[in-house]
């Protein structure tokens, strides 16, 4: 579903929603259809947080060895395997069941980064095929499963990635903070220089600001990678996106 098009239902759906970021609340009523569309932007954004943000090409190839290893490991699978699907309703069932496990491997070991955002991320999936606007309510649930992960292990290269995207893809007037944005895909990109998405999202953002030559390098780059972990959605938007930034200017070729 469009933004444009949860906007016209959200107006009538609640007196007020909680966005991904502490203390954001917005009332719905009375708010313009334009504002409402820009509301919207947040509700598709999870799909974006756990897939094209994503900073490794496996994310069970990361796990931990612990007492939750094993389910988050399969969890992770069970999120490749839903992406994998062009059927919704085979597209839930994995989610689902990766949901499970994630939960299962929090209840053996809390501490676990990777079960956390196990469950972020098939969780988040779920909620997007399933519809945001009936599961509007469930994102600062989600968000705080995000934020866990972060909180055990600060140097996540997927969550950071994920928040990054959030970050970036926000309306300012909704908690977006390009800068801050920037600095946790940068970091994401350090920890783990296989990272695809998060060059696309600096890219993006680079591009945002007429920083042409970096947005291109990045994303020459993402795709070279992309091409290498044999992924082909993420081989299409590097591509579109080099179409978008255009040729390199005259200086720029020349320092090659």
């Amino acid at each position: 579903m469009q933004p444009a098009r949860i906007a016209i239902a959200l107006s009538a759906a609640a007196p007020a929603i909680s966005l991904p970021f502490p203390g954001i609340r917005v009332l719905l009523r009375g708010l313009p259809n334009n504002a409402l569309t820009l509301l919207a932007a947040p509700l598709s954004l999870i799909a974006v947080s756990t897939s094209g943000a994503l900073a490794s090409h496996s994310l069970a190839d990361h796990v931990k060895d612990g007492p939750a290893a094993a389910n988050a490991r399969e969890s992770f699978d069970c999120l490749d395997r839903g992406d994998g699907s062009d059927d919704d309703a085979v597209k839930l069932v994995w989610y689902s069941r990766g949901k499970d496990l994630a939960e299962q491997a929090i209840r053996q070991d809390d501490g676990s980064p990777d079960a956390h955002f196990a469950l972020f991320a098939n969780w988040g999936r779920w909620l997007q095929t399933d519809g945001w606007l009936k599961n509007a309510f469930r994102l600062p649930a989600l968000r705080r499963e995000l934020d866990r992960a972060l909180e055990l292990d600060p140097n996540y290269a997927d969550a950071l990635a994920a928040k990054g995207g959030l970050y970036l893809q926000l309306p300012r007037f909704l908690g977006g903070d390009g800068v801050k944005a920037e600095a946790l895909l940068v970091r994401a990109i350090e920890i783990d220089p296989a990272a695809v998405g998060a060059r696309l999202e600096l890219a993006d953002r680079y591009l945002a600001l007429d920083r042409r030559d970096e947005a291109r390098n990045l994303t020459r780059t993402a795709l070279c990678l992309a091409t290498e972990q044999a992924k082909p959605v993420l081989m299409r938007r590097a591509t579109s996106l080099l179409e978008k930034i255009g040729p390199p200017s005259a200086q720029a070729e020349a320092k090659r």
